[in-house]
């Protein structure tokens, strides 16, 4: 009898600890959700521009559906973290961890640049130390506070490790949950494929914006948007793609470059050709409501108007500079791209054993090609990606021999850079391709100099923006120093230079006194030692820039230059939503603003672009980007 009595007692016993233990999971499942949705919410508020209402709205008025299914995403998250870490405190606090740094990072960057955090930007997190430096006193604090909360629940949760209150996961729950939300993720992963059913489910509600991801992100939400800008393929295939049409479009363009040819006397260029892409130089007294008393480019203002000048159309504001490298580089355009293709460097060009380019092209010629970027290698995988476009030589900060800084800039001169480009051609017995991407006038610009133009003498009363005047000015006195220099070389030699992109300095403001083009066209010019010949070349794009060192040089042209150059004649430059209708000569939205022959020639454009990045490169073997002999 007493057995069966301490039998019942064990039995209810168990029973109890088995609804407790029940309940408790239900309670960390509970604490899961709840930190779901604070993370969800946060990313939210920060991608809103700490705007409350908007979130508020957002969730519960213009787009529950939405966030609901985008909440269900991070809660899957959440639930291989905690199958990963069979602990559900350690899976809130590296929600909360990793959503606080996203979240932070992802207002910063839509202060800075007017775009969110995608999912290529994670690669960056290998640029920690860099990320870092660029951050004001602001964000860093806020950063310090959250690593200190974090470090705080670490303590905290170490010593209630051994509490009955913390239920952990058994082994055979953990192993399901982790396989089945692993699979989730990853077919979460594949979201841009066709047929997708999470992308179905967004799209019952979801309006995309694939030229804008700052209105993308806003109209579907944080997840949402992050989700679109996950890897797939770099363009969509174009009507008619084979290999027939791309031998079709071979010989029609070669037939165009035979007739150029015919008038021009060099097979290649006779000349040293010098690249240079210059961070964030821009032209301020081109602003509206920038009342600025001073020029601070005088010299290169001057030179413009007696060479091959312009402005450039550039793909980026307040950063993107690897993209115009791109553009430059290679004569591809960001524009036909999809729309998740937002940084070809990270997403794609890493991948290839080669890529043709212009480095390709001039090696091929027998010239030296060298890449300097007076910085470190790992920076948008230039060590990579110089290999993939042929580049000979790479010289970073660790390599270079010329390596002064200006005052208390953390980042090498334009003068030292320029230094090294000198350099290179004395020491040379070839012809040189140099190309280079400075560093001087990076951000950030708080206390970058000790000694700034006054007040008073610029008209601007706040000292970062003068900073950034003061890196235009060396800047500008830098290139009449190489110039001067340049020309007294006994060798040929042609500088493309250009300004990669405006940057974020002068406020929201400013920015909204004036149009988008305005705030994306950057000062480029052509020059040459030898000749003197001035041509306007009004606005322009990246792609465009060897095609004219070739007019200028008088050099044949391969069958995709001739295509570049009749594409200039009816698109002179274009990137996503802005199109420069060559009949004209003003701004239109989209393609179909433009003529019927600038359509033609964009649809052969596509066509050779998606064979190179995305095709089969029937391109590459027919010969499109090689001279005929």
């Amino acid at each position: 009898m007493k057995i069966s009595k301490q039998y019942k007692m064990m039995k209810g016993n168990q029973e109890l600890q088995c609804k407790s233990r029940g309940h408790l999971l239900l309670l960390h499942f509970f604490s899961l959700l709840m930190t779901v949705f604070v993370v969800h919410l946060y990313l939210q508020w920060t991608q809103n521009d700490l705007d409350a209402g908007l979130v508020v709205n957002f969730v519960f008025a213009w787009h529950t559906e939405k966030f609901l299914i985008s909440t269900g995403v991070v809660v899957t998250l959440g639930l291989w973290l905690w199958a990963l870490l069979g602990n559900i405190r350690w899976a809130n606090a590296l929600l909360l961890l990793s959503g606080g740094i996203l979240g932070m990072a992802t207002y910063e960057k839509m202060l800075q640049r007017n775009e969110p955090v995608y999912p290529s930007d994670l690669k960056m997190l290998t640029e920690a130390t860099f990320l870092l430096e660029m951050l004001n006193g602001r964000a860093l604090a806020a950063l310090g506070l959250v690593l200190v909360l974090f470090l705080a629940f670490v303590f905290f949760s170490l010593r209630q490790s051994k509490s009955k209150k913390t239920v952990k996961l058994g082994w055979k729950a953990r192993v399901l949950v982790f396989f089945a939300t692993s699979i989730a993720l990853g077919y979460a992963g594949q979201f841009q494929q066709e047929g997708n059913l999470l992308k179905k489910a967004y799209d019952r509600t979801a309006y995309w914006i694939p030229y804008s991801q700052q209105m993308n992100y806003y109209n579907t939400g944080f997840v949402a948007g992050f989700l679109y800008n996950l890897s797939a393929a770099s363009m969509e295939m174009p009507t008619g793609y084979s290999k027939e049409k791309i031998d079709e479009l071979k010989a029609t363009y070669q037939q165009l470059a035979d007739e150029v040819n015919a008038e021009r006397t060099a097979a290649l260029p006779e000349t040293n050709i010098i690249y240079i892409m210059n961070e964030s130089f821009a032209d301020p007294l081109e602003l509206e409501g920038l009342d600025l008393q001073s020029d601070p480019i005088p010299f290169t203002r001057a030179l413009m108007e007696t060479i091959y000048s312009g402005e450039m159309l550039s793909q980026g504001y307040g950063g993107g500079t690897a993209n115009i490298e791109f553009e430059a580089l290679t004569g591809f355009s960001m524009e036909p791209f999809a729309a998740n293709i937002t940084t070809p460097y990270t997403q794609f060009l890493s991948s290839q054993d080669d890529f043709p380019s212009v480095v390709s092209r001039l090696e091929a010629a027998g010239f030296r090609t060298t890449a300097i970027h007076p910085y470190n290698t790992t920076m948008y995988k230039r060590l990579e990606n110089y290999e993939t476009l042929g580049f000979d030589t790479f010289l970073y900060e660790d390599t270079m021999t010329n390596t002064d800084k200006l005052d208390t800039n953390p980042y090498i001169s334009d003068a030292a850079a320029y230094s090294e480009i000198l350099a290179i051609l004395k020491a040379s017995e070839e012809k040189d391709f140099v190309h280079l991407v400075t560093m001087q006038n990076h951000t950030p610009y708080q206390n970058k100099y000790t000694v700034l133009p006054s007040a008073a003498e610029t008209g601007i009363a706040s000292q970062t923006i003068r900073n950034y005047l003061q890196d235009l000015q060396y800047s500008d006195q830098a290139l009449a120093d190489l110039l001067g220099a340049l020309q007294e070389w006994e060798e040929p030699t042609v500088v493309v230079f250009w300004g990669d992109h405006w940057p974020s300095v002068f406020g929201e403001d400013l920015y909204a006194s004036n149009t988008i083009q305005n705030m994306h066209e950057t000062p480029m010019f052509i020059y040459s030692n030898t000749e003197e010949v001035q041509k306007n070349l009004g606005i322009t794009s990246p792609i465009y820039f060897f095609p004219e060192v070739l007019e200028l040089s008088g050099s044949r042209v391969t069958a995709f230059e001739a295509l570049l150059m009749a594409l200039q004649e009816q698109v002179p430059a274009f990137e996503k939503t802005q199109y420069v209708n060559a009949d004209t000569g003003e701004y239109v939205a989209s393609r179909q603003g433009l003529s019927e022959q600038a359509k033609t020639l964009l649809a052969d454009y596509d066509l050779i672009q998606y064979d190179t990045t995305t095709g089969d490169r029937y391109a590459e073997a027919n010969g499109f980007f090689q001279m005929e002999d």
